[in-house]
Parts: structure tokens; C-alpha cells; sequence
């Protein structure tokens, strides 16, 4: 029998700390990208010119285990003919120039050797080697004699060197423009070493990409470029299952954790790492309350945000948490206003975000220039509960119990036009209140037809009255009616009117993706489908996502 994986072995923060049995069990989600990488290094001939490697993906999104997976599976005897694995440290923060990155790499080559032996006469080689040149005190040309020395190395066994390199953007910042060219030079030479590297994407920026689409940047053109998107939630079942089978660990997802599951991935952004924490959550058991499962989730992040953010200048951090606590996307001069800073501080500091992967960019609403957005989806949240004031926090909850009723079972639907049919007093001595609520909206609807706002307003709150007293406002999720009921209005030409009464009584928040999702169809019904799509695409994905789905449903009743 199998010995189980334990919780505490399944690395969260430094994939590479893991095992190689680990690591293979527990990487399951992102096979094809893997095999992909893996076949394409085996088309590869003994002293071929090599096509190079570029992973992008958010924070979180499974580069690093990515590269942890083709170190294994290098190390495994149908490789050792070929290839010799060697694996970076995720931060090489102590890179200054080329010379230090090739002496990185001959202390990664001399860690792969004693991974396969332990008492490995080329390490010990390569140690001493180092060791020696140390003592030198001309230094001129050290990066081409470390160069030199990492191919005579892997010549004599044979093996082809295949450098994992995490963080490359960070080599690309460390570099000068003239050491790139050099480095360039150096691989892209037949029998070279081949690179397959990792960086920091979101939205088209990344701290790598712009290394390479720059026509004037030395690695323009020079990678095949990968993409880790988050996952679906098909994926993040398989990955569930995956992980109950290695830790041997029996889980039972009933109709109620389903829906809570949902809700908590959809606000985690489909992030790898997090789902991982959603299984220990799910071990343990989910809370009553769907805010203490997102408040343990938070408290799992608060050691690597918090570090993260302290590695940012003064500045950044400011700029951050003012964009952070904004939680839909925010103009420059909002941010200014939120954080006092000048433009010509704003601009350089923003951009600098960007590049380093904690901002994304999109197309202002009904503004100039850009909005600014986290992509780490659960960076946001977290900064929202710990530091966000009252009413920020209620959001989350409204949004957080909107979704586990929106990802729950479909109530039983009941068309409006039966309420045609339906006497009044019939209604009303109908024991489920949710009939009586589905008939106050098919009223207001009916009164908004004869051109009665008031009349139709009265019905409406009648209705939300029933279901607020009963604790069931986010039923409406669900509920059809209220998707022909806004498909109605809409029509009718009274999408504003509509918004506006949610907005008077709060239901903006409380039903966020379903008021979402009618003025994204306000605005294309008055405006241009494109110019919705900008408006949704400034707001926060854990409310965009779910009212495009409700847009969908809304539409199937729109002549």
C-alpha cells in the first residue's frame, strides 16, 4: 500500500522543497502543458540550435511546480542518456550581472548531480572549481570561463543541460542591455544549453514579456511562450480528487459544500495554490458561515501577502492598498485622490506594478486613459477583511453568500405568466412566501407596463420585504422569475428605474452580480454591446463572472 502524503508535506509557498514522489503525485491539472514541454525537449537533437521556453501566469498559477515536474521527470533513467536538469532558486536576488548567473547555474548543475548521487564526483568538481576561481584576482572574462566550464562539464557526461529558470524577469531587470546580447549570443549556438524559464503575467504585461515583444529588447522573438490560465472549475475538481487520493484522505462534496466549493473558488480567482488550501479547508470541515471558511482561507494567505508586500518601497505599497481597498478597477485620478501622490510620482510607480505582475490594465469606463486592477483576485479580498472599513466588508459578505446561493441547486422555477391566472387572494394564503414575492414582482412588472413607477416601486419592495424577513434576498440568484422579471423592465426601457430602486435600498450590494448584470444590459441595450463590456470588465471578476452568466439567462426572455 501506498504511503499517504500528509497535509503539511504539500508545499504551498516553495514547490520546490517538495519531494520528487510528491511532486509527480500531486501534479495532476496541468498535464498537457507538461507533456508539451516535454516532447518538444526530446525533438531536440544532440547539436541542434534549441527552441527556448517562456511560462507566463499570475502568482500562484503553478510556473514554479511546472518546472519542479520537468526536473523530476529529467531526472528519471530514460533521460539521463540526453538531458541533465537544472533547477534555480525561485529568487535570485543576489544576481547582479552575467558572470553571477552562470556561477548560479554550475551550483544549481552541482545540486542536480547530488540529487542523483549524493556523493557525485562532479559536484564535488564543480565546488571545487568554484572555489578555486574565487581566489583569482582577475576577474576579466569570468562570465565566459564559467560559461565555458558549465558545457565541458556536461560534455563529458554527455548530457545536455536544460536550465529551469523561475523568475526570469528578474535575470532580464539584473542584466545589462550588452550582457543580454552576450547571454543571447551563448544560446543560440548549436549544442547549447536549452532554457525553459518562468515569469510573472497578467494581462499582457508581465516582468519577462517585455523582454521579449519589444522589437528593440535582445530576447525579442527569441521564446516560445506558454500560458498558465487559472483553472476551471472542472479542474479544480480533479485536482480535489487528486489530493483525497494521495493523502488518502476520504472527502464527500454534498450539494450544500458544492455550492460553497464554487462560491469560494470563484472568489480564490481559479488560483492553483489557494484551491490547495481549499481542500485542507475542506477537510476540516466548512464553518456555518461561508465568511469564517473565506476568513481561514485569509489567514492561510496573511504569511506570504504580508511578506510580499514588504518587499515593496513606501510608495507601492501605498499605491496598492488604495487600489486593493477600491476592489473593482480605478482611474488614475481616483488613486491619486485615495493616496495624495502626484501624477509624475503615480505614473512610474504604476508602471513598475505592472511590469512586476501586481497591476493589470483595461480601458477606463466612460473615461480617458486606463483603469487599474489587482489580477490576484484573493490579494484584493484579503486586503478588503483585514483593512477594509465597514461597508467594504459588508460587500464581501453580501457577494460571498450571493454566490453560494448562485452556484447552489436551482430553486423550482415558476413562470411569470402563471401569475396571470393566479387570484390574489389566492396568493396570499399561500404558505410559501416565495410565491407571494414572485407575484409582487410579476405586479410591478405588470405596473410598469401601464406606465405606474410608483406603483411598480411598491410592488417591487413588497417583494424584497418577503424575502428580506425570511432571510432568502439571495434567493433571487436562482430564482427565474427575477430574470424575466429584469428582462421585462429592460424592454420596457426602465432598466435605469430599476437600478436606481436597488441602489436606494442597497440591493446594489447585496445582489451585486445581478445589478452588475442588469446595467451591463442597460448599457448595451442604450449603448453598444463593446461599451458594456468595458464597464464589466472594470468591475471585479468575482461579481463579473457570475452577472455574465445571469446576462446570458436574462437574454433568453429579450425579444
Amino acid at each position: 500500500m501506498e504511503t499517504a502524503v500528509s497535509l503539511s508535506q504539500i508545499g504551498l509557498y516553495n514547490p520546490q522543497r517538495q519531494s520528487a514522489e510528491i511532486t509527480e503525485k500531486l501534479f495532476v491539472v496541468r498535464q498537457k502543458q507538461f507533456e508539451s514541454l516535454i516532447e518538444s525537449l526530446n525533438e531536440e537533437a544532440t547539436d541542434s540550435i534549441p527552441q527556448h521556453h517562456l511560462i507566463l501566469a499570475q502568482r500562484g498559477m503553478g510556473k514554479t511546480i511546472m518546472l519542479k515536474r520537468i526536473e523530476v521527470e529529467l531526472h528519471k533513467e530514460q533521460y539521463r542518456n540526453k538531458f541533465i536538469p537544472v533547477l534555480f532558486t525561485e529568487e535570485q536576488y543576489g544576481l547582479n550581472n552575467l558572470a553571477k548567473f552562470w556561477d548560479n547555474c554550475l551550483n544549481a548543475l552541482a545540486n542536480s548531480f547530488e540529487v542523483e548521487d549524493k556523493n557525485s564526483p562532479e559536484a564535488a568538481e564543480i565546488d571545487n572549481y568554484l572555489n578555486q576561481i574565487k581566489k583569482e584576482k582577475n576577474t576579466d572574462n569570468l562570465a565566459e570561463k564559467l560559461y565555458q566550464h558549465l558545457l565541458t562539464v556536461c560534455n563529458k557526461i554527455q548530457r545536455r543541460p536544460v536550465l529551469l529558470v523561475d523568475n526570469i524577469g528578474l535575470v532580464f531587470n539584473r542584466l545589462s542591455t550588452q550582457e543580454q546580447h552576450v547571454l543571447r549570443a551563448y544560446i543560440s549556438e548549436k549544442s547549447c544549453p536549452v532554457i525553459i524559464s518562468a515569469g510573472v503575467a497578467m494581462a499582457g504585461n508581465s516582468d519577462a514579456k517585455e523582454h521579449v515583444v519589444d522589437y528593440k529588447a535582445p530576447f525579442y522573438d527569441f521564446f516560445q511562450t506558454h500560458y498558465l490560465r487559472k483553472l476551471s472549475y472542472e479542474e479544480f475538481e480533479q485536482l480535489l480528487q487528486n489530493l483525497s487520493k494521495v493523502t488518502q484522505t476520504d472527502i464527500t462534496i454534498t450539494s450544500k459544500e458544492k455550492s460553497r466549493l464554487k462560491s469560494l473558488f470563484q472568489l480564490a480567482g481559479g488560483n492553483p495554490r489557494i484551491s490547495v488550501m481549499l481542500f485542507k479547508l475542506l477537510v476540516k470541515g466548512f464553518s456555518e458561515n461561508i465568511i469564517d471558511d473565506l476568513e481561514a482561507l485569509a489567514d492561510e494567505m496573511t504569511p506570504l501577502y504580508k511578506a510580499r508586500f514588504e518587499e515593496l518601497s513606501p510608495q507601492q505599497q501605498q499605491i496598492l492598498y488604495a487600489i486593493a481597498l477600491n476592489w473593482d478597477s480605478i482611474r488614475l485620478e481616483k488613486i491619486h485622490e485615495d493616496t495624495g501622490l502626484a501624477n509624475n510620482q503615480l505614473s512610474p510607480q504604476l508602471k513598475r506594478l505592472v511590469e512586476d505582475g501586481w497591476l493589470e490594465t483595461t480601458k477606463a469606463f466612460k473615461a480617458k486613459g486606463n483603469a487599474y486592477s489587482i489580477p490576484e483576485r484573493f490579494f484584493s479580498i484579503w486586503n478588503l477583511m483585514r483593512n477594509g472599513n465597514r461597508k467594504q466588508k459588508e460587500q464581501i459578505s453580501c457577494l460571498s453568500k450571493f454566490l453560494e446561493c448562485f452556484y447552489g441547486k436551482d430553486e423550482c422555477l415558476l413562470d411569470l405568466e402563471l401569475f396571470n391566472s393566479i387570484a390574489e387572494n389566492e396568493i396570499r394564503q399561500n404558505e410559501d412566501k416565495k410565491f407571494i414575492s414572485r407575484y409582487y414582482i410579476h405586479k410591478s412588472a405588470f405596473e410598469l407596463g401601464k406606465r405606474n413607477e410608483g406603483l411598480a416601486k411598491e410592488y417591487l419592495l413588497q417583494s424584497f420585504a418577503i424575502l428580506e424577513k425570511d432571510d432568502k434576498i439571495q434567493s433571487i440568484a436562482n430564482d427565474d422569475c427575477w430574470r424575466k422579471f429584469a428582462s421585462v423592465v429592460i424592454q420596457l426601457g426602465y432598466g435605469s428605474w430599476l437600478l436606481a430602486v436597488l441602489e436606494e435600498k442597497g440591493y446594489d450590494i447585496v445582489l451585486s452580480p445581478y445589478y452588475t448584470a442588469i446595467q451591463a444590459l442597460e448599457i448595451e441595450q442604450t449603448e453598444n454591446a463593446e461599451t458594456a463590456e468595458i464597464y464589466l470588465r472594470n468591475q471585479a471578476v468575482e461579481k463579473s463572472e457570475p452577472a455574465r452568466v445571469i446576462m446570458t439567462k436574462i437574454k433568453k426572455y429579450l425579444y
